[in-house]
């Protein structure tokens, strides 16, 4: 009874909040493009593969420092709101040369208040904390839009390029705070920042941890199968767009066609037990197909707030090697 009605619930607040969504992503600004432009640059990007697709600069802006920062991104795009990478550092005990945790927040993120108070919890058992505004939130949106409302808005390059744009971004932040002294560097992400994680792990090494929060694990089933996915599955079959041809890249941009450069006892995946977006079912199939990483689940759906407080939980749980013993 008690799950009927969480499964209810949770169902009630996934498709409320993506109706609302839905009607942001109707004003398609975001732009367009022909089937032909993404067959093109699709093309070109699996010809010229993953690793060069996610490359990171060779040259970094820089050692982190203390506050906030402000970069430029790597890769550049239209807007110019969004090539500036937004970072504030919390630092550790140590200052810089504390270990560092990168904080990469869920899609359509409005208020960094959560992970302040999470900053917060990290600085207390010894840990710097840094909080990254990913492409087209908070300080990089664009002038006249919502806050990630440009990531999916029916623009499959955009997409595309957002997350190309996202994880050569955390890779280079991760290299920033090994520069600055940080012995070691985890990341800790949530939806959108779950799946930018799943994909830095796969291309960065050295990072100390990984929790993965609802991350995406398959691009089309967020598409084509989820209530999160309706306006966008509307503009594409109205542009000519297939499943099939929207589902060229899913190589490039599916963490499960991926490997992490870390072991799997430092990884941990949560997934939501009724949730239709980050489906717990594909969860677990990527937990086992990345070495038996560890494995939970929370009562919610997609949009919830029990995924980061019992992240912080299991992940002290069963990688209690990574933070000081408090007396």
């Amino acid at each position: 009874m008690i799950d009927w009605f969480h499964r209810w619930q949770s169902e009630l607040v996934d498709t409320t909040a993506f109706a609302g969504i839905g009607f942001w992503q109707l004003l398609g600004r975001a732009g367009r493009h022909s089937p032909a432009d993404w067959d093109h640059y699709a093309e070109s990007w699996m010809k010229n593969g993953v690793e060069e697709f996610y490359r990171a600069p060779e040259k970094i802006s820089g050692p982190l420092v203390p506050g906030k920062q402000q970069i430029p991104s790597p890769i550049p795009c239209d807007r110019h709101e969004n090539n500036s990478v937004h970072l504030r550092v919390w630092p550790g005990k140590q200052g810089m040369k504390s270990p560092a945790m990168i904080l990469l927040h869920s899609l359509f993120s409005a208020s960094d208040v959560g992970y302040v108070h999470w900053a917060s919890v990290l600085n207390r058992l010894g840990w710097t904390a840094i909080f990254y505004d990913l492409p087209y939130h908070y300080r990089r949106r664009p002038k006249g839009t919502w806050s990630g409302e440009l990531v999916f808005g029916g623009n499959l390059i955009r997409s595309a390029e957002t997350i190309r744009q996202a994880v050569a971004e955390t890779r280079m932040i991760a290299r920033m705070a090994r520069a600055a002294g940080a012995p070691k560097v985890g990341l800790w992400g949530m939806s959108l920042g779950g799946w930018v994680a799943s994909l830095a792990l796969c291309h960065e090494p050295d990072f100390a941890c990984a929790w993965l929060v609802q991350p995406i694990p398959d691009v089309a089933t967020a598409i084509w199968d989820s209530p999160g996915g309706w306006v966008i599955r509307r503009q594409m079959e109205a542009r000519g767009l297939s499943r099939e041809q929207a589902s060229k890249m899913l190589p490039m941009v599916c963490p499960s066609f991926g490997k992490p450069k870390i072991p799997p006892e430092k990884i941990l995946l949560v997934g939501g037990r009724h949730d239709r977006i980050a489906r717990p079912e594909q969860l677990l199939s990527l937990a086992k197909d990345w070495g038996g990483v560890h494995y939970r689940e929370v009562g919610q759906g997609h949009i919830g707030y029990q995924a980061m407080p019992m992240a912080w939980r299991w992940g002290t749980g069963v990688m209690p090697d990574l933070f000081e013993r408090q007396g």
